[in-house]
């Protein structure tokens, strides 16, 4: 590997415990890395499929939830023939588009990753996206392609907050970025398990190391264009949330004394 003199680690739990177990100068240098990596992850098990004709559906980001034929996990489907409509060619692989082209994942889908490639693609085809858009059911898939991870993603758990990585370890010169990560000062809007959160956090990792005076010395003398990247803040909450939010806190403080829970939790 060359010489390198900054690193961003862009690593979920799974992978900063290899990165960290295989090096011990970075776990004794970054004790915060060690205790990230000491927290766990949930399987997921992403597909692919090519469909012979294109289904309109409203939202090119859904998911799916609360059918049995999940079997516990949280499920999402994206159409990326509307996503990337100006690489749709590149989807089909360099051939001409036959139809609509789905990303469909299952989070905490260990009992889904128990099953064959074929029966997966079969549930979604037959089951979970026509239950979710009936269209779904007059298309056929002409392709597909399922990948199992075992333990890939950040699990949220309880308690975990703490141990999560913060943006900036305690070497100058290594990062950290991903949904997971503690951003401090630089913490925003977008929260817990998602790539809108993911994606900032690249940002203020990048911008981190840029804030560095070496780093951004470095670069400059590189060529490099230097200066932190703009993060635009989640806009504001609409009136109805900010007055269901009020109103929900007025009634919590009034049961809160006579030991009464939320009545919105169960």
């Amino acid at each position: 590997m060359d010489d390198v003199d900054a690193v961003v680690l862009a690593l979920g739990a799974k992978g900063t415990r290899a990165v960290v177990s295989s090096s011990p100068g970075l776990a004794r240098a970054a004790p915060e890395l060690s205790r990230a990596a000491s927290l766990g992850g949930i399987d997921v098990v992403t597909t692919r499929i090519w469909l012979d004709r294109y289904v309109r559906v409203e939202n090119p980001a859904n998911v799916l939830s609360r059918f049995d034929g999940l079997r516990g996990a949280g499920g999402t489907f994206f159409m990326l023939d509307m996503l990337q409509r100006e690489h749709e060619v590149e989807l089909w692989g360099g051939e001409e588009p036959k139809g609509s082209v789905l990303a469909c994942d299952f989070y905490n889908g260990g009992a889904v990753a128990c099953m064959s490639d074929e029966d997966i693609i079969k549930l979604l085809m037959d089951e979970l996206l026509p239950a979710a858009v009936p269209a779904f059911a007059e298309a056929n898939a002409l392709d597909s392609h399922v990948v199992r991870c075992p333990g890939a993603v950040t699990w949220f758990s309880p308690g975990s907050f703490e141990s999560r990585p913060p943006l900036q370890t305690s070497l100058s010169n290594v990062v950290c970025a991903g949904d997971w990560v503690r951003m401090g000062e630089r913490e925003h809007g977008a929260k817990g398990l998602c790539q809108e959160r993911a994606y900032v956090s690249g940002l203020e990792a990048a911008n981190a190391l840029t804030r560095s005076r070496d780093a951004l010395a470095d670069v400059r003398a590189r060529g490099g264009v230097g200066g932190p990247h703009p993060v635009l803040p989640v806009r504001a909450d609409e009136m109805q949330v900010v007055l269901g939010r009020a109103a929900n806190k007025a009634v919590m403080d009034a049961l809160t004394p006579f030991g009464l829970a939320s009545p919105w939790v169960r």
